[in-house]
């Protein structure tokens, strides 16, 4: 990259307190060019597709936790860098979303001036993760290496939170259209979780599902 290259960077995500103060992080700095914002998750694959942004910054609640489409995102813009802004503290949800293709994970705790830092680092090719979430990850594969293999441990610990409510209420014979109004969502939402945890889970149907979760004492009918 060039010294004087503009870096265009689309911001993700529906709170405007949020986006108010990614857009005040990177104000002052004249390489970083801030491209109209997504703030649509329905959008967000033609916002990225119309844009081309070299760096976007993206929400994981933004996303839902959906890892598949960030995922998909990264597969289908091959030239945009991903940096995933989080709340979530743990190592496997950060694991899986490197896996997924994200250049970077930033807590929300962090302070906003290091935020034009992380989009010089992944436009450079880098990657951008704080040294305590490093050693929390390199902390859980040391401690994953010591324990007996569990694939299904492995397959329940990557659900979301949202994936758990939501597999609640399925045990509780709660059909899409009721888990969507308990969860204030829209249905085709909850169809999406639905699918998720059913890949994640490696099942085929709510029978199945509810069987596979009392067996692993995931839920209590």
């Amino acid at each position: 990259m060039g010294p004087f290259r503009d870096i265009q960077v689309l911001f993700a995500d529906n709170h405007p307190l949020t986006l108010s103060g990614l857009r005040s992080a990177v104000a002052a700095q004249a390489d970083i060019h801030v491209l109209p914002e997504c703030v649509d998750r329905k959008l967000l694959k033609e916002c990225v597709r119309s844009q081309a942004p070299h760096v976007l910054f993206v929400s994981s609640e933004f996303l839902q936790d959906q890892l598949g489409d960030l995922k998909q995102l990264v597969v289908e813009n091959e030239g945009t860098r991903v940096i995933l802004l989080t709340n979530r503290s743990d190592p496997q949800f950060f694991e899986d979303a490197l896996h997924c293709g994200a250049s970077g994970i930033f807590e929300r705790e962090r302070p906003v001036e290091y935020i034009p830092l992380a989009i010089r680092k992944v436009m450079n090719g880098g990657f951008w993760f704080e040294q305590a979430l490093a050693e929390r990850m390199l902390g859980d594969v040391l401690h994953k290496r010591n324990q007996p293999h569990n694939p299904d441990k492995r397959k329940i610990s990557i659900l979301t939170l949202r994936e758990r409510q939501v597999l609640d209420l399925i045990s509780q014979s709660l059909r899409n259209k009721e888990i969507a109004e308990r969860l204030h969502l829209s249905e085709a939402t909850i169809s999406r979780h639905v699918s998720s945890i059913f890949r994640k889970l490696d099942v085929e149907d709510r029978t199945s599902l509810v069987i596979y979760a009392v067996k692993k004492q995931m839920v209590s009918l």
